[in-house]
């Protein structure tokens, strides 16, 4: 489950698309993601479950994650949908 985790990190990262907002103030955040994968890779629901205090960082971090395309799940790891949570890094030093 790890390997596969470690998978979702870069892929959600390179999803992001950083406000231009938080850009302009060069600010940080980290939200926390919670959502649910399917064994072929596909996101069926997703929410944060420990936001930012800024609003724009919680849903840059939820886009991130609902618009992903993941890969299907490694041989290992169970054939049932499976639910991951992964801390989204959003700011002017992202992607």
């Amino acid at each position: 489950m790890g390997r596969y985790v470690g998978l979702l990190r870069p892929m959600i990262q390179q999803n992001l698309h950083v406000p231009a907002e938080l850009r302009a103030m060069g600010l940080n955040g980290k939200a926390t993601v919670q959502f649910e994968v399917s064994p072929s890779g596909k996101v069926l629901w997703a929410k944060i479950i420990d936001p930012s205090p800024l609003s724009a960082v919680n849903r840059a971090a939820l886009a991130a994650v609902e618009s992903g395309s993941f890969p299907p799940f490694l041989k290992k790891m169970p054939k049932q949908n499976t639910i991951f949570q992964i801390p989204v890094e959003v700011g002017a030093s992202s992607n």
